[in-house]
């Protein structure tokens, strides 16, 4: 079975946020660390002018990365129309700019309504996603949704699957994150596994991860039978956000992104290797 290994570039967005990496900075560490892919954070790219985008694609390529996905920060769980076509307008966006790279997937949020408002709102979210969904068709790229808690529409499986099967289109599929269902799905495991036959790419996240390469919160051999038995052999992007740092100001939580995620690339290249 095959495997595509990349990053998202959240994994060090404290580094990019003091200006200790950018875009190229980015695509040079992940070649380093011998990742074949990167997903960009769309607010993590220095311009979205075509030109730029093909000179990015360019230096990513001769570093032996694809463009593994584009990712916006996108809410349809808006009250007011307006903030909803704002958001619509930024995924379109993004699948341009992703058109652009290369990359045939955008990750992309149902949302977050106001608390109280899930319900009445869920069918603006869908009605917003069909929307994306046609324009992403017209492009023949993917959007993957990520299933979000923390206040979101999607923070279990049952509402992830529901939400893919509403919105009814092959262009809307799921990102699994394999740690966002954390607390609201009894098993998590079995909540990734019953969402697997929906998933087109894969989140690999990782809280926290010592200098031996022990995690917590999450059972990534529990998460790579999932994905093994699920025949799966897309994407898996791995996610690391250092949260054993939290308190720690930007300079430390950027030193520490430098010296962690390369810790935690070799224990799922260990995995992948085990259950690949």
């Amino acid at each position: 079975m095959a495997f595509k290994l990349s990053a998202i570039t959240w994994s060090h967005h404290y580094s990019v946020e003091i200006g200790k990496l950018d875009d190229c900075g980015l695509i040079d560490l992940y070649a380093k660390e011998g990742l074949g892919g990167i997903e960009f954070i769309m607010e993590h790219l220095k311009s979205h002018d075509k030109n730029y985008l093909l000179a990015l694609k360019k230096r990513a390529n001769d570093a032996g990365l694809e463009i593994s996905a584009v990712s916006p920060g996108n809410n349809f769980g808006n009250e007011k129309e307006e903030d909803n076509i704002s958001n619509l307008n930024y995924v379109k966006k993004s699948i341009d700019v992703a058109e652009i790279l290369g990359a045939s997937f955008v990750r992309v949020f149902a949302g977050w309504p106001p608390q109280g408002k899930r319900e009445a709102l869920w069918a603006t979210a869908v009605k917003y996603m069909k929307q994306a969904a046609v324009y992403a068709q017209e492009k023949g790229i993917t959007l993957v949704v990520e299933p979000h808690n923390h206040g979101g529409f999607l923070p279990d499986s049952k509402s992830s699957i529901k939400f893919i099967e509403d919105v009814n289109s092959p262009f809307v599929r799921l990102n699994i994150d394999t740690g966002n269902y954390l607390g609201f799905d009894a098993d998590m495991y079995k909540g990734i596994a019953d969402s697997m036959k929906y998933a087109l790419y894969c989140h690999l996240k990782i809280h926290k991860i010592t200098k031996q390469g022990k995690t917590s919160d999450f059972d990534l051999e529990k998460v790579f039978k999932v994905l093994s038995a699920a025949k799966y052999h897309g994407w898996i992007a791995i996610e690391y956000e250092g949260q054993e740092f939290l308190d720690a100001g930007k300079e430390e939580k950027s030193k520490n992104e430098f010296e962690f995620f390369g810790i935690a690339v070799k224990k799922i290249k260990e995995l992948i290797k085990k259950y690949y």
